[in-house]
Formats: structure tokens, C-alpha cells, sequence
């Protein structure tokens, strides 16, 4: 019996310490586990701080783009507005071509046989007619004035020479069109009114030049094909 109870005191302590070792690990064991942990929750708390710097950097970025993107998008506006009045200034200025409604103005010289002692200054067309056939144009409110091929520009000149008309330095020939674009009706009944071109539309009775006056729904003008040259005038103040 003592031996039986020795047994199974043996295999009692036997199973404690066998208990013991399972459940409490070794000191170093616990000490290495608990450094581990530390690392991880040391790395954790990094990678986490390094995310709300991202974040930051993130958003302190679109700040800045959408300021850039305001910035371009002011810049394109200025870019837009400003090519826009460039293009204006340019027609204005008769560079471009342009077509829109508008008159017709044809002045050609008379068919009609002068008398042995008159002067045949009565019978064709001279630059004073056609100067002031285009001056009563702008004065209508066209926005355009061409005379055949030649683009009627601030620096425009017409004279003669001999009995050819020159315009923009370049010889014309009859018929002359003065070709206007802008209000048909306005243009027209300025065109039509007997109040102006008076000589002219004595001549159109008395000698037989020819005048004819066409409202047009399309009218094409060409651009000035010459240069500006400025040999005094330069740029004045601000």
C-alpha cells in the first residue's frame, strides 16, 4: 500500500510540474515576446503616423493644384479674351477677310460719245467719285469697304494718274466696285439718297456713267494685302 501511495505521489508531482511548465512559459521566453510585441506596436504606430503625414501631404498638394488649375483656368480666360479682341482689332484694322451682307456699288465710264468741243472729264469715272462713294459707305456704318480687289485701310490712298485710278498703290480698272458690308437697308438708302453724290448723279443724267447701286445677303471682302510702314510715328504713352 505505501509503495501503491509512493507511485502515485510521484505521478502526481510528475503531472504538477509537467502542469507548470505548460502553462508558465520560461522567464527569457516572455521577455523575448513581450520585446516583439513592442516592435510591432512600435512599427504599427510608425506606419501610422507616416499615413496621417501622407494624408497631409496629400491634401496640401490639392490645395495646390486646384490653385494651379485656378491659375490656368484664369490664364486661359485671359488668353481667350485677349486672342478674341486680337481678332477684332484685326478686322478692324483690315487684315482679315470678311463677308456679310451688304451693297454693291458699280461706277463704270459712259458709253456715250463726247461732242468735238467738250472735255471728256464728264464721261469717266475719277477718284473723287470713287473716294467719294467709300466715304459714304463708312458714313452709312459699314464695317468693311473694298474697291475691287483693294481692302479700304486707314492708310489707304486713292488718286490718279493720267486717267487710271490707283488705290492701295494699285492700278484699277473700270468697272469700279465698291463693295460694303453692314446693314443692307441702312447702306442702301444712304447709297440711294439724292442728297449725296450729287455731281456724280448728274453725270449719271447728263453723260451716261454708269451707276449702280445692289443690296447683297453676301457680300466678301479681301484683306489688306500691303504693308504699314511708319517712318515717324512710334509707340506713344502707357
Amino acid at each position: 500500500m505505501k509503495g501503491r501511495s509512493l507511485a502515485l505521489i510521484l505521478v502526481g508531482i510528475c503531472f504538477g510540474l509537467l502542469l507548470q511548465v505548460q502553462v508558465y512559459p520560461p522567464a527569457s521566453s516572455t521577455r523575448e515576446s513581450s520585446y516583439e510585441q513592442a516592435r510591432v506596436q512600435a512599427a504599427i504606430q510608425q506606419l501610422e503616423e507616416e499615413q496621417i503625414e501622407l494624408k497631409r501631404a496629400v491634401g496640401r498638394l490639392r490645395v495646390r493644384l486646384e490653385r494651379y488649375q485656378q491659375s490656368a483656368a484664369s490664364e486661359s480666360e485671359m488668353l481667350r479674351e485677349l486672342n478674341d479682341e486680337l481678332v477684332i482689332q484685326r478686322m478692324r484694322a483690315g487684315l482679315v477677310a470678311l463677308k456679310g451682307p451688304g451693297v454693291v456699288i458699280s461706277l463704270d465710264d459712259s458709253e456715250a460719245a463726247a461732242p468735238p468741243l467738250d472735255s471728256l472729264n464728264p464721261y469717266i469715272v475719277h477718284e473723287y467719285d470713287v473716294r467719294d462713294v467709300v466715304n459714304l459707305m463708312w458714313l452709312a456704318g459699314a464695317e468693311g469697304v473694298a474697291v475691287n480687289d483693294e481692302r479700304i485701310v486707314a492708310s489707304t490712298s486713292i488718286y490718279c494718274v493720267g486717267s487710271t485710278i490707283m488705290v492701295n498703290d494699285t492700278r484699277l480698272s473700270p468697272p469700279y466696285l465698291v463693295r460694303a458690308i453692314g446693314d443692307p437697308e441702312a447702306l442702301y438708302a444712304v447709297a440711294t439718297d439724292p442728297a449725296y453724290l450729287v455731281d456724280l448723279r448728274r453725270r449719271v443724267q447728263q453723260h451716261g456713267i454708269k451707276l449702280t447701286i445692289d443690296r447683297r445677303e453676301e457680300v466678301t471682302l479681301p484683306s489688306y494685302k500691303k504693308g504699314f510702314t511708319f517712318k515717324y510715328a512710334q509707340a506713344g504713352g502707357p
